[in-house]
């Protein structure tokens, strides 16, 4: 059996028969890891490790246990923390911490057979995906090593695993996806708790979850979605059955009604790749049974700014605690506050420390009032005009990304704020509704996305219209060469 290119739900069910079908997947992923340098998907990979959770998996099916992701492979980004192995952040501030516990959705997704592969390279701390600030270097893009892949989204496409985390505060997660050609989904804030996240934005954060195919990511989100009580945040309503809910049919229904944001194509960012593709995508929905009308949302093209704005204050806040005293890096100083100095100023990337001043300035008494408290009076009316719009129309329809997967070494402009990538995802962590990335192929071979955003509480209605484009639009993966050219790290 190919490991790496079969899917999790074929996988399970193979596994589940023949549960001695696992022996050779420790080897199989040693072997492929071993000609995988350069790349740098992978910040940690851990054979010893996943022998150890294979033999567990393989016991536990011999005594008649029946788990749904059975040897379903795995690459967390690397702020989901796991006891017993490194969790970096990809910063050099977190570059030798072994946190005490393993994150709730991590342990839930072990609980169901799944086997974590590897910690992935991402942005530090999860700001942004230009690809320019894990200390470890930038993760290469599968499709075309000179662009950026973002988190975990690069291992799915290249097909090193099977499904992937990584965190999603202003639509990293959903942008990583469309830069490398996967489905992404956001899950409605609190559906997934983050008890064991490492994140830069608590308001704004959520677990994403990354996979090829439709099928993989209902299996991933039935299996980490759940009240916690460990989060407070977590969300008590009861989680459907949600295989259930996306393969029942829409009888008496119709299609369903999808509200395209009218001026999508009036971003100036829009590169005519995307524009391209995206439109030839809107001429084909009507035949995978979805009905799409333009609908103005006016505060909407605000959404990056305000994003911008409270996740660097809560940015600020959230990131004081790494001062070289705690736990972390730690710079030498001759006196206390220059110790502080010193392991601030060299344990975190210059991006991050400019995100965090910027943070700074506007949580100061002369700026908070006209520029975060603002920010969240719009937060409240982008998330009104969302939920009224999705009174009417079961889903919202925009681009993901305006851009295709931009170039590794770009200019420094492109670390503005608000980060261009963010137009259309931030939307979605501002109201809390969930979204998915379904990806789509431009002109010129280059992955993009088109998202689709929900109301709250229904990620089935995300994962239906996935499956529906899916049977229409049968997913495409870079081809295997490309596998010699890297993607484990240390």
């Amino acid at each position: 059996m190919n490991y790496p290119d079969t899917p999790a739900h074929q996988l399970a069910a193979r596994v589940q028969e023949k549960p001695d079908l696992l022996d050779q997947m420790p080897g199989d992923y040693a072997v492929l890891c071993s000609k995988s340098q350069n790349l740098q998907i992978f910040i940690s990979f851990e054979p010893q490790a996943i022998f150890q959770e294979v033999s567990t998996i393989k016991q536990r099916l011999l005594a008649g246990k029946s788990l749904p992701l059975a040897g379903a492979t795995v690459a967390l980004g690397d702020n989901f923390c796991t006891a017993g192995l490194v969790t970096t952040c990809a910063s050099r501030m977190l570059s030798s911490y072994e946190p005490p516990l393993t994150a709730r959705a991590v342990d839930a997704l072990r609980v169901q057979g799944s086997v974590i592969i590897g910690k992935a390279n991402m942005e530090e701390f999860g700001l942004g995906s230009t690809g320019n600030s894990s200390h470890y270097g930038a993760a290469k893009n599968p499709w075309d090593p000179d662009r950026t892949a973002g988190c975990g989204a690069a291992a799915a496409a290249a097909t090193l695993v099977s499904l992937a985390l990584g965190t999603d505060s202003c639509g990293e997660a959903r942008q990583a996806a469309s830069y490398c050609g996967v489905l992404a989904l956001k899950p409605s804030y609190g559906r997934i708790s983050r008890r064991g996240v490492i994140e830069y934005a608590p308001s704004l954060t959520q677990p994403g979850l990354m996979a090829r195919n439709t099928r993989d990511l209902v299996l991933a989100l039935e299996a980490t979605a759940g009240e916690d009580p460990g989060d407070p945040t977590s969300l008590k309503l009861l989680v459907p059955g949600y295989f259930s809910r996306v393969h029942e049919g829409r009888k008496g229904k119709g299609p369903l009604k999808v509200a395209l944001l009218e001026d999508w194509d009036a971003v100036p960012t829009l590169e005519t790749e995307v524009r391209e593709a995206f439109q030839a995508q809107l001429d084909d929905l009507p035949k995978a049974g979805l009905e799409v009308e333009a609908v103005s949302l006016p505060s909407f093209q605000e959404s990056s700014l305000a994003a911008a704005v409270i996740s660097a204050v809560e940015a600020f806040s959230n990131l004081a605690n790494y001062d070289g005293v705690r736990f972390g890096y730690r710079a030498e100083g001759p006196s206390l506050q220059e110790m502080y100095t010193a392991t601030r100023t060299s344990g975190f990337s210059s991006k991050l420390k400019q995100f965090i001043t910027f943070g700074a300035l506007v949580s100061s008494e002369k700026y908070y009032t006209s520029y975060f408290v603002k920010s969240q009076k719009m937060r409240t009316r982008i998330a009104r005009e969302l939920e009224s719009c999705l009174e009417e129309y079961d889903l919202v329809l925009t681009p993901t990304v305006p851009f295709t997967a931009p170039r590794l070494e770009r200019p420094r402009v492109a670390w503005q704020l608000p980060d261009p990538a963010h137009f259309f995802t931030a939307a979605a962590n501002l109201s809390g509704l969930p979204a998915l990335t379904f990806p789509l192929l431009s002109p010129s071979g280059l992955p993009v996305g088109l998202q689709f955003i929900a109301r709250f509480g229904d990620e089935a209605a995300l994962l239906k219209a996935a499956l529906l484009l899916e049977k229409k639009n049968p997913l495409q993966f870079p081809q295997p060469g490309f596998k010699d050219q890297g993607g484990c790290g240390r």
